[in-house]
């Protein structure tokens, strides 16, 4: 009778653990889609090339923290508005020409750009999300409950 108490006991506190843990493993998870969204859409190093010297990387992070019994995440991309710029696009503006040369005007000089489609990378990572996280937490529990 004992030892089924304590069995009882371990199982109660596995599943308090759960939260917490499932979260860290979610968190993963979506930061792992997001990388692999990013280098979809960027041709396959995650940078976005154009912006910077070394091009802006696409990441994402999490943080993780507990208010009372619940515990929240949020996961959301490093570079916002780089994220923004490949879910919804841009629209078309004036950009800087890039001619080099002797002349500080023709460098000087702005040209129409046509603006970039979006490709919804952030929306697909919040789809494939909606799918892996409660499966997460399912797998937790039962592996509790088999144990």
């Amino acid at each position: 009778m004992a030892g089924a108490a304590i069995r009882l006991r371990r199982k109660a506190d596995d599943l308090r653990e759960i939260p917490k843990s499932g979260m860290i493993a979610a968190a993963r998870a979506v930061k792992k889609v997001a990388d692999e969204e990013a280098a979809r859409v960027s041709g396959g190093d995650g940078r976005l090339t154009g912006k910077k010297r070394r091009g802006l990387k696409l990441r994402a992070r999490d943080k993780i923290e507990q208010r009372g019994t619940s515990t929240f995440c949020r996961v959301q991309g490093v570079s916002p508005a780089a994220w923004v710029w490949v879910n919804t696009g841009t629209d078309p503006h004036r950009i800087r020409r890039r001619k080099r040369g002797k002349n500080a005007k023709l460098r000087a000089m702005t040209v129409p750009h046509p603006g970039t489609a979006g490709a919804g990378a952030w929306r697909r990572v919040r789809r494939r999300s909606e799918v892996i996280v409660p499966q997460i937490f399912r797998d937790a529990v039962n592996e509790v409950i088999r144990r």
